[in-house]
């Protein structure tokens, strides 16, 4: 059952970071990270398993997971551009 307002909060956070990570990351990755972000969120307790199984997808969990997995593996993020994202996102 996919639940109404996953892709609201999806899609908002991933312009959020569109708009601040200035188009460095491909669309696919921006909606991964927004996933996890999310997940973060709801499990607050991090295991890559319990992230997966918090992922507002039509997909199962095994499919999260791997994702996750395979993201982790092959993306380096730059960190300057994270550190700009959070001093961004902060109030003034």
């Amino acid at each position: 059952m996919k639940k109404a307002n996953v892709i609201t909060k999806n899609s908002k956070l991933a312009r959020v970071l569109n708009t601040h990570l200035q188009g460095k990351i491909n669309l696919a990755r921006l909606k991964l990270i927004s996933h996890f972000v999310i997940a973060l969120y709801k499990v607050q307790t991090v295991t890559i398993e319990k992230l997966a199984n918090a992922f507002d997808t039509e997909s199962g969990s095994e499919s999260s997971l791997r994702r996750i997995q395979r993201f982790i593996t092959n993306c380096s993020l730059d960190t300057d551009l994270i550190a700009r994202l959070v001093f961004n996102l902060l109030p003034k």
